[in-house]
């Protein structure tokens, strides 16, 4: 039997200190000491992309978990006590909540148990399309050139939904907390009577039992104290269709609402986008008159007397004409409908 060899090896600029392979992907996902998360190919460890630190949502990565579909990554922040759901294809937060204590373990899991309600569930979820129309993609950018959306799309925000089956992402941390989410988004479960610091746990996949082992470092002059706890979770496996629905509606209701904050973003950036240009040529105006007038007393000795400078007649004749006027406001009407698709959707 031939025995086990290196095939490759990589120089990295920090020391790592969490690593999770991606269940469905040629993909592994690292945190380094700095708080930087990366996200490499395994074959020649090429980097897909890197994720920095940041001050509003944390710095001191503690933990990293895939959705079973590979297409989400969780990790916990210790200093902000934050979980981030962030996109496989980029470095963006899709989803994010906080919790009580820095965490220390995360697991996500499939459930794979079957009954008769789940699975009707499952099928008059597949008919909501036949009901609702599909939302529309959320246009990357504005074009401050073109004056239009453009035309490369974006939907990350809607994988935060992801496949219909439930799945559930088990949070461990100090002082015995452990907490259940449903989809990564909505709490089920807060599991009580475990003491110490999580260490590893797991939850069968018919959510009837969940193992926990944690360390007690009561005393500092001897070793911690490594304990392993059994739970029964078989609460969760009993009411598992109205779990499941309950945690549906959530994760969609949070998808929308978050799908609706994006809308109003592009929104807003097109219009300043709009004002920009018109800021930008009353500032040229004031460079190239190079006198202490303001372009309010322009404007108002134009309003009182009649009368305009040489170069205020030129930007009114030349930039700010009627056609000019017109030409900025047909620029806003994408804006709006951009928003009308997103609310009728």
């Amino acid at each position: 039997m031939p025995a086990f060899r290196q095939v490759g090896e990589k120089q990295l600029p920090q020391e790592v200190i969490f690593m999770a392979w991606s269940p469905k992907r040629d993909l592994i996902a690292l945190a380094n000491r700095v708080g930087e998360v990366l996200l490499h190919r395994l074959a020649n460890f090429q980097r897909v992309w890197s994720l920095p630190p940041n001050e509003s949502t944390g710095k001191e990565v503690s933990a990293l978990a895939w959705r079973p579909d590979g297409k989400i990554l969780a990790f916990g922040l210790a200093d902000t006590k934050k979980v981030i759901l962030c996109d496989v294809e980029k470095p963006e937060s899709l989803h994010s909540f906080p919790v009580s204590v820095p965490l220390t373990f995360m697991y996500w899991m499939e459930v794979t148990e079957e009954n008769s309600v789940l699975t009707s569930f499952y099928n008059a979820e597949d008919e909501s399309s036949l009901l609702l129309p599909r939302l529309p993609a959320l246009p990357k950018n504005y074009s401050a050139t073109a004056k239009i959306f453009s035309e490369e799309k974006s939907d990350e925000i809607m994988k935060l939904m992801g496949d219909v089956r439930l799945n559930a992402l088990v949070l461990g941390g100090i002082d015995g907390f452990i907490e259940i989410y449903a989809y990564g988004m909505y709490k089920i479960a807060s599991i009580t009577g475990v003491t110490g610091s999580c260490l590893a746990l797991c939850l069968s996949s018919d959510l009837k039992s969940l193992s926990v082992v944690t360390e007690v470092d009561d005393c500092p002059d001897s070793d911690p104290e490594i304990t392993y706890f059994q739970m029964d979770t078989s609460l969760l496996s009993t009411y598992l269709p109205e779990v499941t629905r309950m945690a549906r509606k959530f994760t969609h209701i949070s998808t929308l609402l978050q799908y609706i904050k994006l809308s109003l973003t592009c929104m807003c950036e097109a219009w300043e986008e709009i004002l920009l240009q018109m800021d930008s040529r009353l500032t040229k105006f004031v460079q190239e008159k190079n006198t202490t007038t303001s372009v309010q007393d322009e404007f108002m000795e134009l309003l009182l007397w009649g009368k305009a400078s040489v170069e205020l007649q030129a930007l009114l004749m030349n930039q700010l004409t009627v056609k000019g006027l017109k030409k900025l406001g047909h620029e806003f009407p994408p804006v709006v409908k951009l928003g009308m698709e997103q609310f009728r959707g």
